[in-house]
């Protein structure tokens, strides 16, 4: 037959079948093959007859006798392939007459058959990644199947990635605004905008007019809604910046009572002062017109069961002043269940519940249940307490009270700027607060508030979900879910195909990425700091735009990610690289886990969530396009990713700015890393398009963000302009800022107005400058500005070394800050306060506000033989305009003043000197008293902390500070240093003392077994000792026995034993203590509460006496003798009692404690006369140390 006769068969090619399945039909058929074989006896079974599969003769075929089954000769070792390709099917067995060659294992049949199985598996194994190699390279060289949907799946997954991350944005939970004509029931935004555009139309920092204006306005708006306001004024200190600031504060209150009043109370607070030039729009005139329109809300609804406290704090920019005026002074504080706190770092966005207090398990479940529109992240929590900032909710939070802090901080730009307009105020973070606020305070007034403590829980805001929320075992779950789903995949990968090297590439490729989006992100933010003129001068953010300048960083990293691993498709599978890549995310959700444990669900969902994406694609060779069901999960498996990752990213760039770009751009890359199954689907339908797309928009952000660069309204550079004035030498400056160029549009207009600026080192006197800025100055003419008025106060009831001093600008200037020599007359008191506790005398004070009538009162103590008092004052007047004029201030719309450089005031310069008899005599009394300064009222204080003139823990309701014309009468001096403590492995109760008096331990210290240990010292009652101890037997608390022996001391010689005066310690068996300091103990006065003990003294060095004995007895091990010892030495080498030693006493009591039988007193020791009372009481305890041990060695026996 002729080749033309013969039928064409058609190739595999043209039949559609590719190599790979031809490989795969190869396998099957030997498998099959191999499979009859074993069920038809084997290689080992013999067979009658012809030798089974042999040829026999052409056509012969025994009679009756079956066809042979299975294939020819040959057969099943070779199969067609494309290209006349043929399989050879290896056989170890050799053909034998009559049967087939024997089995090795049937020949021996002794052989440990699990052996065999084990090797048969590795080399199944072996095989197994051969062919999975195999497969990967015919899939490589195989060409492209066509992409999935036309190629429009990987736009579409890109698609479903931003409206996700649209979603997912902190911004959507901001409610509209709504309008001034809803019903009076809900809160109006509209109706709170209307308060604000009469709050912050002017600045109103402490001691301005519109200060004033403000306050009445808001007394007038309380009273017309039917409540009582009150103010409470007060004069409260801050030394936490360098520097002492006082600041006369005025508190605005209102108490609205409930149906069930005389329980626990919620408490709501912002405040209505301004940074010195700032409107104030938003900080804080937003809390505060929210907390007015929910007042108005709340009342057109039922009654609330507790009682309301409206608080609207005074100076909280000067250091949260009246916040702390009000937890230090005034009783309602103790009524304070749980509080609420309103507060804005910007001009915008979603208004956050940033902080609560400790134990917060409870309020964040009533604001998981009441709040309609929660924002909340618990790691906000974990690191802003981990930070300096504070609020007004600060001291709240440092006095024991729960509560929710809520602010705002998008358009950050705006913070502290004269800029922070009502225009500039989003409408809807207004309402936002005001959701916040009637939502709360309404659960809140009708809940049982007698426990507002739980443990701390983890929480989140997830879009359309709400609140949620779980506790410490949940967190360490899922900490473990994302190792062990990580593991998972390692495994499945490599059962999949995927190679180790493989997985470390991935490794590799994070580490070069996540470095590679650090450079770009840092290399963007050098470049364009030096173009924006505003840099320096904002207080929240580095640029009035930075938002731009971070899409620009997204999609640079996303467009990086994507070619990173579009290159390395080319050798490694999508499995190996996506579970490579996930370790650096998975190892810090666990490092979370351990460290911030109350942070970690921000990488513990996103890393599971990426964990189940690799999994989803641990199968697909290198070149395979994952299939339907694998893209799904994979899109699934990145909406946590998203949800999770986007407001994180979010708050971070709100709260930090871009100047941390590397950091968010580590972020970004952090996610970027767990999309990669993802951002491999969004690669289709080629591998150039997603990474050019992302590129480009990178490019038209970034353009977008280099235009706001160019000053305007929205965006106004910043402008400094001071005039000052030295009363002493009757010259006057203009001043600029010296660190930007004369080309800076600020510094032109600046020239303009008041230059030319002399060069750097034409400074004026250095006490213009104290405030740490740098000027370029300019001549100006004098202005005729009076200057501040300085009256002495002659009263005969002060000491003779003490010289009271009243100050009053005569301008009305805002800010005096007064410089004080070093070497002159020390300052002890303000408006009648001794200065705070712990605080030394300071070289410079700043105070702020408008003082009480007679002016600023201020008390200094003379240092024996120099009776001149001088000092150097600087008025800040923060209207200049009033006094030079105001065409020098008035700028273009696209120029500020600069709040940083202290920009637009009048600061004036005046030398004080007061003579030799400006009420100054000379005294020779030992140590320092009061020096006719009134104490702070008392406070609540937790253990381990410092305070003078106080009782430890409500020992008494708040008292209003005296005016500065009360009598100060001096009486003789009689210091001490003692403490009070408690062994609770023993029980033993002691107590030990030194004084620079002969035998202090008589009538000083007192002990009781089974009752407690007192010290009563200072103006000392010796029956406060007993009493004190008749009271602890009557079953008195320590805080209730100080209190009654207060109330009951008749104070017969307020002269010269006053009561005030008084300080003693009471401590039970129980190591229960409480302490009281009178206001007029002698100074340094004061005591501090630690962990089983406390330390208290007058006439003493300063308040690190006291700190070092309770670190000294907590740290000191051994008996209870020991370490009271080792408090008293601690105490005299901090300074201890300032006229010396003289003697030393120590008691420790317990029930049958003594040597002998029937003795409660384990030892009293007294030295009552030596040069060196503590090293001698030393010596003593030792000795009794040592027979108390030796007692208890031999069971009590002597």
């Amino acid at each position: 037959m002729s080749d033309d006769k013969l039928p064409r068969i058609p190739s595999f090619e043209e039949l559609g079948i590719s190599e790979d399945e031809i490989e795969e039909l190869e396998r099957e058929i030997a498998e099959e093959a191999a499979a009859r074989r074993e069920t038809q006896g084997g290689e080992g079974e013999p067979v009658a007859g012809p030798q089974a599969g042999a040829p026999g003769p052409v056509g012969a075929r025994g009679a009756g006798a079956a066809p042979a089954s299975g294939p020819p000769a040959g057969a099943a070792a070779k199969a067609p392939a494309a290209g006349g390709r043929r399989r050879k099917a290896k056989r170890k067995s050799a053909e034998a007459a009559g049967g087939s060659a024997p089995s090795k294992r049937r020949d021996k049949p002794g052989r440990p058959k699990s052996k065999t199985g084990w090797r048969a598996k590795r080399a199944e194994k072996r095989q197994s990644r051969k062919r999975a190699a195999a497969d990967a390279a015919a899939a490589a060289a195989s060409p492209p199947t066509p992409a999935p949907w036309g190629g429009l799946r990987g736009p579409a997954t890109l698609l479903l990635l931003l409206v996700t991350a649209w979603l997912s944005s902190s911004y959507r939970t901001i409610p509209s605004p709504v309008p001034a004509t809803a019903p009076d029931s809900v809160f109006s935004s509209a109706r709170a905008m209307s308060h604000l555009a009469r709050i912050a139309s002017e600045a109103r920092p402490p001691g301005s007019p519109n200060h004033a204006r403000v306050r009445d306005y808001l007394i007038d708006r309380l009273a017309a809604l039917g409540h009582a306001p009150t103010v409470q004024t007060a004069t409260s200190f801050d030394t936490g910046y360098g520097g002492m600031t006082v600041a006369t504060v005025r508190n605005i209150m209102a108490r609205i009572p409930g149906t069930e009043p005389g329980g626990p109370a919620v408490l709501v607070t912002a405040h209505y002062d301004s940074r010195e030039i700032s409107l104030g729009a938003a900080d804080d005139g937003s809390g505060v017109v929210a907390i007015l329109e929910t007042v108005r809300a709340l009342g057109a609804r039922a009654p609330l069961r507790n009682d309301l406290i409206v608080l609207i704090t005074d100076a909280e920019e000067l250091g949260l002043l009246g916040a702390r005026a009000f937890v230090d002074e005034h009783p309602w504080l103790d009524d304070v269940g749980v509080l609420i706190a309103f507060e804005m770092r910007g001009g915008g966005g979603p208004s956050m519940m940033f902080e609560t207090g400790a134990n917060n398990g409870w309020v964040i479940d009533a604001l998981r249940r009441a709040d309609p529109y929660p924002a909340a992240n618990s790691v906000s929590h974990e690191i802003y307490q981990r930070m300096e900032n504070d609020t007004d909710f600060t001291p709240f939070k440092e006095a024991g009270k729960q509560g929710l802090n809520f602010a705002g901080v998008g358009k950050a730009h705006v913070y502290h700027q004269y800029y922070d307009s009502p225009e500039n105020l989003s409408e809807g973070t207004l309402q936002h607060h005001g959701e916040h606020a009637l939502a709360m305070l309404e659960y809140l007034g009708n809940a049982d508030l007698t426990n507002v403590d739980a443990p701390d829980v983890s929480y989140i805001s997830v879009p359309f979900v709400g609140l949620v929320t779980y506790g410490p075992l949940w967190i360490r779950v899922l900490g473990g879910a994302a190792v062990g789903a990580w593991l998972l995949a390692c495994i499945v990968g490599r059962k999949g195909g995927a190679r180790v090297a493989g997985m470390l590439a991935g490794v590799a490729m994070s580490a070069v990425y996540l470095g590679l989006v650090f450079l770009v992100a840092d290399a963007l933010y050098n470049w364009r700091e030096g173009a924006h003129p505003e840099l320096g001068a904002l207080l929240a953010g580095s640029f009035h735009s930075e938002g731009w300048y971070l899409l620009a960083i997204l999609c640079a990293a996303f467009a990086l990610a994507a070619v990173i691993a579009g290159v390395l498709r080319r050798w490694f599978s999508l499995a190996e690289l996506a579970v490579g890549a996930l370790l650096v995310p998975v190892a810090l959700a666990a490092a979370a886990t351990v460290r911030f444990p109350f942070a970690a669900m921000n990488f513990q969902w996103p890393a599971v969530a990426g964990c189940v994406g690799a999994l989803a694609v641990c199968g697909l060779q290198r070149g395979q396009r994952m299939g339907l069901v694998r893209w799904i999960v994979v899109t699934l498996a990145a909406v946590p990713v998203v949800v999770v990752l986007t407001p994180l990213t979010e708050g971070v760039w709100l709260a930090m700015g871009l100047a941390l770009s590397e950091g968010l751009a580590l972020l970004l890359g952090l996610g970027f890393l767990m999309l990669l199954p993802a951002l491999d689907a969004a690669r289709e339908p080629n591998g150039w398009w997603a990474p050019v797309a992302g590129l480009i928009a990178a490019g038209a952000f970034l353009a977008v963000g280099m235009s706001t660069a160019t000053p305007s309204p929205e965006r106004p550079a910043p402008s400094t302009l001071v005039y000052m004035l030295d009363h002493e030498t009757g010259t006057a400056y203009w001043g600029t800022d010296r660190n930007r160029h004369a080309s800076d549009p600020g510094v032109a207009w600046a020239i303009a107005a008041a230059g030319p600026f002399a060069a750097p080192g034409a400074d004026p006197p250095a006490a213009f400058t104290r405030e740490r800025l740098r000027y370029t100055f300019a001549s100006a003419e004098p202005t005729d500005i009076p200057p501040p008025n300085i009256t002495v106060v002659e009263d005969e009831n002060l000491p003779g070394d003490v010289l009271r001093v009243a100050v009053t600008s005569e301008i009305g200037a805002e800010r005096m800050s007064f410089t004080i020599p070093e070497d002159g007359p020390r300052l002890a008191a303000v408006n009648g306060l001794l200065l705070p506790a712990g605080s030394e005398s300071p070289d410079s004070l700043v105070h702020w506000g408008t003082p009480p009538a007679g002016g600023l009162i201020l008390d200094f103590i003379r240092p024996p033989g120099d009776p001149r008092l001088s000092f150097t004052l600087v008025e800040h007047h923060l209207r200049p305009g009033e006094l030079v004029g105001a065409h020098y201030f008035t700028r273009p719309p696209e120029l500020a003043p600069n709040i940083r450089t202290l920009s637009d005031r009048a600061i004036i310069r005046s030398r004080v000197n007061l003579g030799g008899n400006a009420g100054l005599e000379p005294a020779d009394s030992e140590g320092v008293d009061s020096a006719g300064a009134q104490s702070a009222p008392p406070d609540t204080l937790p253990a381990d902390t410092v305070q003078t003139d106080t009782l430890q823990a409500d020992t008494g309701p708040a008292r209003s500070p005296p005016t500065p014309t009360q009598d100060a009468p001096r009486w003789p001096p009689a210091g001490t240093f003692s403490i009070v403590g408690y062994d609770p492995e023993t029980g033993e109760v002691g107590v030990a003392v030194q004084s620079r008096v002969f035998s202090v331990g008589n009538g000083v210290i007192w002990g009781e077994a089974g009752v407690g240990v007192v010290a009563t010292q200072a103006i000392v009652d010796v029956s406060y000792g007993p009493q004190a101890l008749a009271l602890l037997r009557e079953g008195y608390s320590p805080e209730d026995a100080v209190r009654e022996i207060l109330a009951r001391d008749p104070d017969p010689d307020p002269d010269r034993w006053t009561k005030e005066g008084r300080q003693f310690s009471i401590m039970n068996a129980r190591g229960e203590v409480a302490t009281h300091t009178g206001p007029r103990a002698s100074e340094w006065a004061g005591h501090r509460i630690g962990e089983y003990c406390s330390a208290q003294g007058n006439i003493l060095a300063g308040p690190a006496v006291v700190d070092g004995m309770v670190e000294a007895f907590e740290s000191t091990e051994g008996h209870l003798s020991l370490r009271l010892q080792a408090a008293l030495e601690a105490g005299q080498a901090a300074g201890g009692d300032t006229r010396g030693m003289q003697s030393a006493a120590m008691l420790i009591v317990q029930e049958d404690g003594g040597v002998w039988l029937n003795n409660d007193v384990v030892l009293r020791l007294q030295v009552d006369d030596h040069e060196q009372p503590i090293a001698e009481l030393r010596r003593l305890v030792e000795i009794a140390a040592r027979r108390l041990e030796r007692r208890r060695s031999c069971g009590g026996l002597n």
